[in-house]
């Protein structure tokens, strides 16, 4: 239970921390910064279940899966985001915007089938870390499949 309750307290900064960036408009705290605070903030974690009395391997265990249920968090909201922003624009803008609004997608994807490859190593999920590879395998074909139907339904759409 308390690993649950960690995880939503870790999404929830994770999503406070990147809307605060971007109503800023730059980095609060730069990413070469970042990375090294989290560690401290972990490690600071660990030592903080050890003097409750928790043992080591169970410490790091809870702390892994807060990190790594943190990392699938911020990797998640992307790319659900990039899906609705797919298909929730029209083609007012001319119709090439299809094609850059699928690549962005297609970015977007296969960075959050990287985080889930990481999350997956984390916790020590081989099944985790097969279906990201298997995501990062695929996207590029279900990118260029989207872009043909595109194309030729288009062409379609001029005929008539």
């Amino acid at each position: 239970m308390i690993n649950e309750i960690f995880v939503i307290i870790y999404g929830l900064a994770v999503i406070a921390f990147v809307a605060w960036n971007i109503k800023r408009g730059t980095f609060i705290i730069e990413p070469s910064k970042l990375i090294p605070s989290l560690i401290i903030v972990f490690v600071l974690l660990v030592v903080i279940l050890i003097l409750n009395g928790v043992p080591f391997d169970a410490a790091l265990g809870i702390v892994g899966k807060v990190g790594a249920g943190g990392i699938m968090f911020a990797g998640t909201v992307p790319m659900i985001g990039a899906a609705v922003g797919l298909f929730r624009f029209g083609d007012e803008y001319g119709p090439n915007i299809f094609y850059a609004r699928n690549h962005i997608t297609g970015v977007i994807d296969t960075v959050a089938s990287l985080v889930m490859i990481f999350g997956g190593l984390l916790i020590f999920r081989l099944d985790l870390v097969a279906v990201g590879f298997f995501f990062f395998v695929l996207i590029p074909f279900c990118g260029n499949a989207l872009a043909n139907a595109y194309y030729y339904s288009y062409h379609r759409r001029l005929e008539k």
